[in-house]
């Protein structure tokens, strides 16, 4: 056998092969080829906060929160104040997507799945991104106004879900007031 014979021999080998994958036997329904038996899923288990989402609140989204708020009465005066107010900002906007998961609480699965308490945690997420943007422009206007969003977000929230399950106190009131800001600009 020659070379020339030899490589016409595999030619025609290898498009006879290549015709017969492509065939499809009767009845296959047009599939290209054997389905590929379906992967093991394995499942995995829910994705669950090692605090209660109280604590989240507190720990997390207060902590983020008032110092948004409270830019409006005192407003950020130098490069570090307003870097400081963009940290608190993105954990703002954090919290509110953790607030989606449930954590150790009692109440936390059932919050965490209640369609009302997860646009609630959308709201809060939405308005952290919204403070990052003001932030970053230096925008005491729209700092205010998300300070101002805040307050509706967490009181309304409140309202639907928490009205006789104290909050704050968890780590003593830390919150800030107005009254705060008065007393001490009047010592």
């Amino acid at each position: 056998m020659t070379i020339g014979s030899l490589v016409r021999l595999l030619t025609a080998t290898i498009v006879l092969v290549g015709l017969g994958a492509c065939s499809q036997p009767e009845g296959s329904g047009g599939s290209d080829a054997q389905a590929a038996p379906e992967p093991v899923r394995i499942p995995q288990p829910e994705p669950l906060l090692p605090v209660s989402l109280n604590t989240l609140m507190v720990a997390l989204v207060n902590h983020a929160a008032d110092p948004i708020w409270v830019a409006a009465w005192r407003n950020p005066e130098t490069d570090r104040d307003w870097r400081e107010l963009e940290r608190m900002a993105i954990q703002l906007e954090v919290g509110g997507a953790l607030l989606a998961i449930p954590g150790t609480g009692p109440n936390d699965k059932e919050w965490a799945t209640d369609p009302t308490w997860r646009s609630w945690a959308a709201a809060l997420q939405q308005t952290g991104a919204d403070a990052v943007l003001a932030v970053r422009a230096q925008d005491l206007e729209g700092v205010a106004r998300v300070g101002d969003a805040i307050v509706e977000i967490c009181e309304g929230c409140h309202i639907d879900f928490k009205p006789d399950i104290p909050t704050g106190g968890q780590f003593g009131e830390l919150s800030p007031t107005a009254a705060d800001f008065e007393a001490a600009e009047t010592h």
